[in-house]
C-alpha cells in the first residue's frame, strides 16, 4: 500500500508535492486527448506555468502512479492506466501525503486559476 514515506518528503516539500500532484490532477481532470504526446505536452506545460522543471513535477507522479521512484515513463503510465485510475492514484497519494484542507483548497485553486493553462 502507498505511504507518505514512499515519497520521501517532510514538511515544506510535502506542501510543494501535495500542490504539484493537485494541479496535475485538475489539469488532467480539464485533458480531452489521453495519447502520450498529449499527456506529455499537458504536463510540459503544466511545468513551465509553474516555473519548475518537468523532471521536479514528474518525480512525485513516479511514486503516486506506480508505488515506486523508478517506473515507466509518466506519460506513458498514464496512458496504459487510463484517466479514472490515474485520478484515482493522484487522488490516493495526495491524501496519503496529508491531503487538501478546505481553506488551502481555495488558495491552490487562486494559484492554479492564475496560471492561465
Amino acid at each position: 500500500a502507498l505511504d507518505a514515506d514512499a515519497f520521501g518528503l517532510e514538511g515544506e516539500a510535502r506542501e510543494s508535492t501535495v500542490m504539484q500532484m493537485q494541479f496535475v490532477l485538475w489539469r488532467l481532470e480539464a485533458q480531452q486527448d489521453w495519447s502520450r504526446d498529449a499527456l506529455f505536452a499537458a504536463l510540459k506545460n503544466l511545468a513551465e506555468a509553474m516555473d519548475i522543471k518537468p523532471k521536479t513535477l514528474f518525480a512525485p507522479l513516479f511514486v503516486a502512479l506506480s508505488g515506486e521512484k523508478v517506473a515507466y515513463s509518466i506519460p506513458d503510465s498514464m496512458a496504459i492506466l487510463g484517466p479514472d485510475m490515474t485520478r484515482a492514484r493522484l487522488r490516493t497519494a495526495i491524501e496519503v501525503c496529508g491531503g487538501v484542507s478546505k481553506k488551502a483548497a481555495k488558495r491552490l485553486e487562486k494559484t492554479y486559476a492564475d496560471l492561465n493553462l
